[in-house]
């Protein structure tokens, strides 16, 4: 039989079978997981409930339910500053997988380049290769993970097309600040790029740190493609929704694209997420204080094993502690942990190249989780020396 290059291209997620592997076995405490821990708040899930009881179980509009894609207007000019017109600037997707596949496959030709700063999440690149582009990395360093223009430029050539931009970030839990976004974009525009700006955890900050979103300056509107969900703000990652926001040009060819894929979004799900944004949001306050609180602990409790440097995160929910000290390849600390201390975390080699050197932690997990996976890292480490 035959199996297409582009398929061959790509890997299954390396974050994926540890997930798989982890929740074959009951005796890991899981400190890898990205997603909430939290049960979606009771007044989404009643509306998804009521959406079904009043039988929303058909098909909507490809670009979603127009009175969802009106209250993400509203949310956006509220809250990020986007003049967005609901009826051909957004699109509601099957989760923010789906609308990156979409924008990769509506925008991209083969062999255009796009960049993607790194440490990054892994489906990216996977995404570029799947519509015949080529993921070109841009290596960022820590403990900051600051990019510049200057970075950009080395890696820049006539074939570039597009970059991807993720803040807050995940794994290194940056937030990237007003003017280095802006000047990455201004950079985008002046090479004729377009710039997918993923703002998935946009409610997850601490400290005062503050998240903006690009396509807020009129100037960026037409090269900023705009990606959300209602996954990590909500908990509502089981529920798959997601939403794109981008010119009308833009915009259709990505709804070309969604339309072939799934359809539409799932009809009781888009009720939830309607139910979400006009609902009560002190449910989001509560579970961002929760993982500020989470993020204090595991901090500390990482930075005091031997060997570990962990820099608090700005945003997200995931720890990068550096554990470059103990030179081993992190993939093989990865496993050390989960084979023989029965923890499971995420290699940052799985994140590029430049995530060597560093493990992921995921705090969206309860304190007594944190606080047994610590323990055991702790004793791993003294059983090392």
């Amino acid at each position: 039989m035959h199996v297409s290059k582009r398929v061959q291209s790509i890997e299954p997620s390396p974050i994926r079978k540890i997930i798989d592997l982890s929740e074959s076995r009951s005796d890991i405490i899981g400190l890898h997981a990205g997603e909430p821990d939290f049960t979606t708040p009771s007044h989404i899930v009643e509306a998804g409930v009521r959406s079904l009881r009043d039988g929303y179980t058909h098909y909507t509009h490809g670009a979603g339910i127009l009175q969802l894609r009106e209250a993400i207007a509203r949310k956006l000019h509220g809250e990020n500053g986007i003049e967005a017109n609901p009826k051909t600037e957004i699109t509601v997707t099957a989760g923010g997988f789906a609308a990156i596949f979409a924008i990769t496959q509506a925008t991209l030709d083969p062999v255009d380049e796009v960049l993607i700063l790194q440490p990054s999440w892994p489906s990216y690149s996977g995404f570029v290769r799947l519509a015949g582009g080529v993921p070109v990395p841009v290596s960022l360093q820590g403990p900051d993970f600051e990019p510049s223009r200057k970075m950009l430029e080395h890696h820049t050539t006539e074939k570039t097309k597009m970059i991807v931009i993720n803040s807050p970030n995940n794994p290194t839990g940056s937030v990237y600040l007003r003017d280095c976004l802006s000047s990455l974009a201004e950079f985008a525009q002046d090479h004729d790029m377009l710039v997918v700006s993923d703002e998935v955890y946009e409610k997850i900050v601490f400290d005062g740190n503050e998240h903006f979103s690009l396509a807020s300056r009129p100037e960026f509107r037409d090269s900023v493609v705009t990606v959300n969900s209602f996954s990590k703000t909500y908990a509502m990652t089981g529920w798959r929704v997601g939403y794109v926001i981008a010119n009308e040009s833009i915009t259709t060819s990505i709804r070309k694209i969604h339309g072939y894929m799934v359809s539409c979004a799932p009809s009781d799900a888009q009720r939830a997420a309607l139910g979400a944004l006009l609902g009560p949001q002190d449910c989001v306050n509560e579970m961002v204080g929760e993982y500020a609180a989470r993020r204090d602990w595991i901090v500390k409790g990482l930075d005091e094993v031997e060997g570990f440097r962990c820099v608090a995160p700005k945003g997200t929910f995931y720890a990068f502690p550096d554990v470059s000290r103990l030179n081993i390849p992190s993939a093989e600390i990865a496993n050390k942990l989960l084979e023989e201390a029965k923890v499971a975390s995420i290699p940052g080699s799985a994140f590029g190249a430049a995530g060597e050197g560093y493990l992921r932690f995921s705090f969206a997990t309860s304190q007594q989780n944190i606080e047994e996976g610590i323990s055991r890292v702790k004793a791993w480490r003294s059983k090392c020396k």
